[in-house]
């Protein structure tokens, strides 16, 4: 039984293979994130990478997760991509929450809240042979991620504005911003969001030293970091009501660069989630996404068997 977990990414794509339950090889590509290289070339490096790992082995199963496979056209078309390859395998492909979710809470209920650069929760309730599923935000920086890194960046951005515009107090929170985007007055400012491709990581790069801010005391960054943790907070609520899981006690996994250390930020989300479900189990850390996959994919391939 060999089983290949694939988790595609905006940064990168990692690979893992097993047999017979135990794996045996990793590999990692660029990236492959659908909304940003486009569907045809995120299913060409996901397949690409398969065939790498999979060698002269033949998978039974494959699990593929990429960013931008909720949209059911993307997920078509990286399918088909790898059936063109491995006809004989038994093919799934999602998005990446569903993937972080089994990472972190490999079986049964539970919500994930991924906060990066991005944000989004997913959540799963299985009952009476069926799957109920919601996914909540993840719709980028334009339309969402509320709560994320590029989100708490953003709000730092946001009050630079006002305090060039003499409507707010200058402080360390501003001055991070005035520094790591060279921009010292307006014309600056508005060149560095405005007058090239806004990427959305570099705004995420002010979050940490933000949250940190607002670990001190900072009022600004302490405002922008509450304004956050509400802001995650409902995405967890919002997946849990539609899927059930509100009075069901459920697992909720915290995943992503803003919940890898204790802070002001993930004390709140915390608090919040608490308050909103309570009896909730916290989770932090798990599995990495990949291995979500790959897990998955041993089922599907054991479901082969049966």
């Amino acid at each position: 039984m060999i089983a290949i977990g694939i988790d595609a990414g905006g940064t990168g794509t990692r690979a893992l293979l097993s047999k017979d339950g135990v794996r045996l090889a990793e590999l990692a590509a660029g990236p492959a994130n659908a909304s940003a290289v486009g569907s045809a070339v995120a299913a060409r490096t996901i397949a690409d990478l398969v065939q790498a790992i999979a060698g002269d082995e033949r998978p039974d199963a494959i699990v593929a997760g990429a960013a931008g496979a909720g949209r059911a056209s993307v997920a078509d078309t990286i399918a088909r991509a790898l059936r063109d390859l491995f006809p004989q395998a038994r093919i799934a492909v999602g998005e990446d929450a569903w993937l972080a979710l089994r990472g972190a809470i490999p079986s049964g209920p539970g919500i994930v809240l991924i906060g990066g650069t991005g944000s989004i929760a997913y959540a799963e309730y299985p009952a009476n042979e069926h799957v109920s599923r919601a996914r909540v935000g993840g719709a980028g920086y334009l339309l969402g991620d509320e709560g994320s890194a590029f989100a708490i960046g953003m709000a730092a951005v946001r009050l630079y504005v006002r305090v060039l515009d003499g409507r707010a107090q200058r402080d360390e929170t501003t001055d991070l911003v005035a520094r790591e985007l060279a921009a010292p007055d307006r014309d600056a400012l508005f060149t560095a969001i405005y007058g090239e491709p806004l990427v959305p990581a570099r705004l995420a790069a002010l979050a940490p030293s933000i949250i940190a801010f607002a670990g001190k005391g900072n009022r600004a960054a302490t405002k922008i970091v509450q304004g956050a943790a509400q802001e995650l907070a409902d995405l967890v609520r919002a997946a849990a009501r539609a899927t059930g899981l509100t009075d069901q006690n459920p697992r909720v996994a915290l995943v992503g660069g803003l919940f890898t250390e204790n802070s002001l930020l993930s004390f709140l989300v915390e608090t919040r989630i608490n308050g909103d479900l309570p009896g909730a189990e916290i989770i932090r850390g798990g599995d990495p996404p990949v291995a979500g996959a790959l897990r998955l994919a041993e089922e599907l391939a054991v479901s082969l068997e049966v």
